[in-house]
């Protein structure tokens, strides 16, 4: 009677361990890309305010050592695009026509624009 409630408080602890070890391997891989990329550490930890220092920091140290050991260049990121308030509020609604079945293309702008410019004739 004894064993169940042990082997379960056991197995709560392994659930734990393996969210701790999760959130590890996560900043580490954050710190790992920014070093590949060529951002610099302070960069990482401004963009990834909800992540251990020490892990990202770990995981920028070794891919380092890695890319020294191994000659490997930087992959430089996309820059950043500045985005208004408008954007992040509504990015959907910009995206999509008036029926929101498909999105708008230049081409499709033009061609709506050249209909309503073009002379409607009748034909009798």
């Amino acid at each position: 009677m004894l064993a169940l409630p042990l082997v379960l408080a056991l197995q709560g602890c392994d659930q734990i361990n393996q969210a701790l070890n999760k959130q590890q391997a996560n900043g580490k891989a954050i710190g790992a890309a920014c070093r590949h990329s060529g951002r610099a550490l302070e960069d990482c930890y401004r963009r990834n305010p909800k992540i251990a220092k020490a892990d990202i920091y770990a995981g920028w140290r070794e891919m380092n050592e890695y890319m020294v050991s191994k000659k490997i260049d930087i992959v430089p990121p996309p820059p950043d695009a500045q985005m208004s308030k408008q954007d992040v509020d509504a990015p959907a609604a910009s995206s999509f026509s008036e029926h929101g079945a498909e999105p708008k293309t230049e081409a499709k702008d033009a061609a709506a624009h050249d209909a309503k410019a073009a002379p409607k004739t009748e034909a009798h």
